[in-house]
């Protein structure tokens, strides 16, 4: 017979969890108290923040898949004093409704929270002493905006039984025993209890104040009260029964915890409202697919005078059993984005006194090494928006916008990594990225959009962006073990466009307008392709192929034909080149219109700036048809042009036919950009929805790797080339960083 305790786990959970609703996220403390702890291994389903005796540590998982988890380490030893001490843990757990989930965390039947104590004496393993309470007091609900796909906002009443939890002499007798899993009750193959280590380093925090008070927009309390109290000048007292309505500006837009300690105002209610940016409200627009939740329309994000503020909204409601020595708290379990914040307090019977009101900010340890100077002066506020841009969008994993989804697409998470190398040259997030996708894999071959990420989102042109990524990092890194894991996903991805050519070798239909396919054909937020969202025109038309499939299709063959001769399989790349070529052969046959352009579609005298530039970077026309091609679009009123997202193809395209002076005018938009006192990119320049999306910071690359010309020729950056082209600049001079070191050039 075995010894029932060997069959005990290190995952814990509560008792009598069918007893729980499962119809929204549920929120649960942990605790323990301990004497001797130094590194732990952690983990939860679906995420854990991390305390020793009330100061935080770190908040995790890494962001896993159905297959397979991600465990933490955490170094505690700093953190830990002599005698008593206390771990606390907060877990998020979502529920089994997909409508009530987080879309980038995946989702198990299998609530739990694992800790193994790495110390000598293991006092903090799981398999005993953990004590719970259910966080009923802690609502977790969906955001406004559509989509938004977090489910983060939360509604929270304060609880004076809780007071000093995380704390060492805290009374928890009216706590519940941790259930450990069984080793029986444990999945091994499947997540979260086959897990792997974390291979990205833990996020960074820095404690933030407020920059500034923009206006107090009702109350009695004063502007320079509140400059106080952001300051760390002194507290602020709110008298009984008043309402107060505060905006607060972090400077720029930000990624982080804001946080508030207060005592008294029993009752009172806070409202704390997270903003981008100010901005006009505007009716939904009803579409032929139903009502649609319109963006603010936006001008100068500082312009509070005509504008206001939209976003998303926690709501506390005070206990009142602070005190100057032990006050009262609130921070949101997950991470909030704004730039600006609103606060509405309305306090009942008692007067509140608040002591602080700050953030913690977080993100992806990112160290900037790059720097370039040009004659253009205007470059430099660009430089500056776009590298707080990806520092915005790096977390876990690469995001798209931090304030809407939080999902890293494979279009974006591509510009994102060519923008880390160089300026960083690191690789870890990258490959965190590729390995998200490679799991995604479905049964047709063709990748998700977006990963990790619950809901089934399918763009299938994305799927070539996951073949550029690995081609990008062969050329950065040089890592055949690498590639050689990737290589079967990669094959399968081009079997996918392989099986759906037509009689005319073409890429046929694979998708179409949003809702209106099982996949979702989108190139570009263009104003011309606004009611197909962000799908040409020729994609509803006759046989609905479109030519900027082909020509992506056609990026990826090339890439893939470098990647197999860069791992020995030369007979598979012999055959991508033949497919290459053969597809290069139907495009200039059936997609070749009016003076040399390249439709959008086989025969439709359809033309947008986007298959002019990937024909030329496909090396589908000679250098001077691919520049009369662009004369002939660029900026052309009436013919779809690159918007924010496709940009980086654009000013790639401009270099390789000899015009890159005219990528003067493409920076255009980044300059409105700074006009329009942004502090990040924006996501496009249709409705403008993100104040910070990835994809915007083109000129990361642009700068090293097009203007000063700096790029590997060969694999691993062991030789490289620097063909420097001025374009627009009278000069231009920096130090790039490279995987092999430092490369300076004026």
């Amino acid at each position: 017979q075995m010894d029932n305790h060997l069959m005990i786990s290190n995952w814990i959970w509560i008792q009598d969890w069918e007893d729980i609703k499962k119809e929204t996220p549920c929120v649960v403390y942990f605790r323990k108290e301990f004497e001797q702890a130094e590194k732990l291994c952690i983990s939860a389903n679906c995420r854990y923040k991390l305390y020793i005796n009330g100061k935080f540590v770190q908040e995790g998982p890494q962001k896993g898949t159905i297959e397979a988890a991600f465990v933490d380490e955490a170094v505690v030893a700093n953190y830990v004093k002599t005698g008593k001490n206390v771990a606390a843990v907060e877990v998020l757990y979502y529920p089994e409704d997909a409508t009530r989930r987080n879309d980038s965390l995946y989702y198990s039947p299998d609530p739990c929270f694992y800790v193994e104590d790495m110390s000598q004496n293991r006092e903090l393993a799981g398999k005993e002493g953990w004590k719970y309470y259910v966080a009923d007091h802690v609502g977790v609900t969906c955001e406004p905006f559509a989509p938004a796909p977090i489910h983060g906002s939360e509604i929270v009443t304060g609880q004076a039984l809780l007071q000093g939890w995380k704390e060492t002499g805290y009374d928890d007798s009216f706590w519940h025993d941790a259930k450990p899993y069984t080793l029986f009750e444990s999945n091994r193959p499947v997540a979260p209890f086959n897990m792997e280590k974390r291979t990205i380093p833990p996020m960074e925090h820095h404690k933030c104040i407020f920059f500034d008070v923009v206006r107090v927009c009702e109350g009695e309390v004063s502007a320079e009260q509140w400059k106080r109290l952001i300051k760390k000048e002194g507290s602020l007292v709110i008298p009984a029964n008043t309402t107060e309505v505060v905006e607060l500006s972090a400077g720029e837009e930000m990624c982080g915890y804001p946080s508030f300690s207060l005592a008294g105002g029993s009752g009172a209610k806070i409202e704390m409202l997270y903003s981008e940016g100010y901005g006009v409200p505007q009716p939904n627009k009803v579409t032929p697919m139903g009502e649609r939740v319109m963006p603010p329309h936006k001008g100068d994000r500082t312009d509070y005078i005509h504008g206001s503020l939209q976003g998303t909204m926690d709501l506390y409601e005070a206990a009142g059993y602070g005190t100057e020595k032990a006050p009262e708290t609130y921070e949101p379990f997950l991470f909030r984005t704004f730039r600006y914040i609103r606060l509405k307090i309305v306090t009942s019977s008692q007067a509140m006194t608040i002591f602080s009101y700050d953030y913690l900010s977080t993100g992806y340890p990112l160290r900037i090494k790059t720097k370039i100077q040009t004659s253009d002066k205007s470059f430099d506020k660009i430089w500056d928006i776009s590298v707080r841009t990806l520092q915005r969008c790096m977390h876990e994993t690469y995001v798209d916008c931090p304030f809407y989804e939080q999902l890293q697409y494979t279009m974006d998470s591509r510009a994102e990594i060519l923008f880390t190398y160089t300026i960083a040259a690191d690789d870890r997030l990258a490959r965190q990225c590729m390995e998200s996708f490679r799991k995604t894999q479905r049964s047709d071959g063709i990748l998700q959009a977006s990963a990790p990420a619950q809901g089934v989102n399918v763009i299938p042109s994305f799927s070539i962006f996951y073949i550029l990524m690995l081609h990008d990092h062969m050329m950065y890194f040089g890592d055949k073990a690498f590639i050689r894991n990737h290589f079967g996903c990669m094959d399968r991805v081009l079997e996918y466009f392989h099986m759906h050519l037509t009689e005319k070798g073409l890429v046929g239909s694979v998708g179409g307008v949003l809702f209106q396919h099982k996949y979702w054909s989108f190139v570009d937020w263009c104003e011309e392709w606004n009611d197909t969202i962000g799908v040409p025109v020729a994609g509803t038309l006759g046989d609905k192929s479109m030519t900027i499939q082909s020509l992506i299709y056609l990026q990826g063959l090339k890439c893939a034909a470098e990647l197999a001769e860069y791992i020995g399989r030369v007979g598979v790349a012999t055959e991508y080149q033949k497919r290459a070529a053969s597809l290069k052969q139907a495009v200039r046959q059936y997609c070749t219109g009016r003076d040399g352009l390249i439709q959008d579609g086989p025969g439709q005298e359809l033309y947008s700036t986007h298959c002019q530039v990937w024909a030329i970077l496909d090396g589908l026309v000679s250098k001077e048809q691919g520049r009369k091609n662009l004369e002939r679009t660029f900026g052309v009123p009436g013919i779809p042009q690159c918007s924010v997202s496709m940009s980086l193809y654009l000013l790639l395209a401009f270099k390789e036919v000899d015009w890159l002076e005219k990528a003067d005018e493409m920076w255009n938009m980044w300059r409105k950009m700074v006009e329009k006192n942004m502090t990040t990119c924006v996501e496009n320049t249709t409705d403008e929805r993100s104040d910070c999306h990835a994809w915007g910071a083109i000129i990361l690359y642009a700068l090293p790797a097009v203007y000063l010309g700096i790029k590997p020729t060969k694999p691993g950056f062991a030789e490289y080339e620097q063909k420097t082209c001025l374009g627009h600049l009278k000069w231009i001079r920096g130090e790039v960083i490279t995987p092999a070191g430092m490369i300076r050039v004026e």
